[in-house]
């Protein structure tokens, strides 16, 4: 009976939402919260809509609870947006894009997937495959040998834990490689700092390296480490491997700090999800048995930091390229 009320009412949100919009195609970007990740993104959908001219509904949640996801959401497609790129707050949004996708209301993913794949699309890194290639930058860096420190962010994101996956199985790849230590659950650079300075005053000369495959996270142990070396210069090196391009972590490597970071390509993150749902608006229609455009990573060192952006976008182009070849038709 719920569920049968439930879709009454989106059934009805729908049909007011096409009442007041009319032909008029509205378009809306949805983030579970306030992150620097969600930030960057959300100025190349900024730079979409200059370029194209399309008004765009911008919308930050306030946590990363699927409930408030899901209100804030129905209540877009209840003011008419029935065009929704968004990042999954956890593996929960899959019930509802499913859900708002059987009323019409087309749902393209960036950032993160969710495991049912009830989205139209998905546009975003391979968080997986990512995690273990940082993890492998930090074990060559280390000689090949050693112990490593694994820094998570939420654990309720599908993203996180395909990280951990991949770091877990890249470790498992290397003989004379092990896992010191995982923290995790990390929301805040705060939080990071709190977690990671224990992780490292308790496992002290047992950690040659450590990967960061969370934005905040990664700025944490930027924090950390500088002060740990600047209390301690003549201690053993410790090779961080972050992900993302904030100013801390690129002044980290600047400093020696950061070995490297796995660069996203937010661009794509941003731009490739509004031009996909403007041309399904146009006529077009999805390409049966596509799903996941991989946006791409560059690994930033100090030999590259004023050129890897002019990497991440040939990727960028030829996925737009491809867009109306493999993704979309008409």
């Amino acid at each position: 009976m719920k569920k049968i009320l439930l879709a009454l009412v989106i059934l009805a949100m729908v049909l007011s939402a096409g009442l007041a919009a009319g032909a008029e195609a509205l378009y809306a970007w949805y983030f579970p919260t306030a992150h620097p990740y969600g930030e960057e993104v959300k100025s190349f959908a900024e730079v979409f809509m200059e370029k194209e001219g399309v008004e765009i509904k911008f919308l930050m949640g306030s946590d990363w609870n699927q409930s408030t996801q899901d209100a804030n959401m129905r209540a877009l497609v209840a003011d008419g947006y029935m065009n929704i790129t968004t990042f999954p707050a956890s593996d929960g949004a899959a019930g509802l894009y499913d859900e708002l996708k059987s009323f019409g209301v087309n749902v393209v993913g960036f950032g993160g997937a969710t495991s049912q794949q009830t989205e139209l699309f998905c546009i975003a890194t391979d968080v997986e495959a990512a995690a273990y290639a940082a993890a492998g930058y930090a074990i060559e860096a280390m000689g090949g040998k050693g112990g490593i420190l694994n820094v998570l962010e939420v654990l309720s994101d599908t993203n996180t834990l395909k990280r951990k996956a991949g770091v877990e199985a890249c470790i498992k790849d290397h003989e004379g490689v092990e896992l010191v230590q995982q923290v995790a659950d990390i929301t805040s650079i705060a939080e990071g700092v709190e977690k990671i300075s224990a992780a490292l005053t308790s496992n002290i000369g047992k950690i040659q390296g450590v990967v960061c495959t969370g934005n905040q996270a990664s700025s944490a142990a930027v924090q950390v480490l500088d002060d740990y070396f600047a209390r301690n210069p003549d201690a053993e090196k410790i090779y961080l491997v972050c992900i993302d391009t904030p100013d801390d972590v690129m002044q980290g490597i600047e400093k020696g700090v950061v070995y490297g970071t796995i660069a996203q390509n937010t661009y794509a993150h941003g731009f490739v999800p509004m031009l996909i749902l403007k041309k399904l608006n146009e006529g077009y229609s999805k390409v049966d048995g596509t799903y996941f455009i991989d946006s791409g990573t560059v690994l930033v060192t100090k030999d590259n930091m004023t050129t890897f952006k002019d990497d991440l976008m040939k990727v960028t182009e030829q996925i737009l390229a491809d867009l109306e070849v493999k993704y979309l038709k008409k």
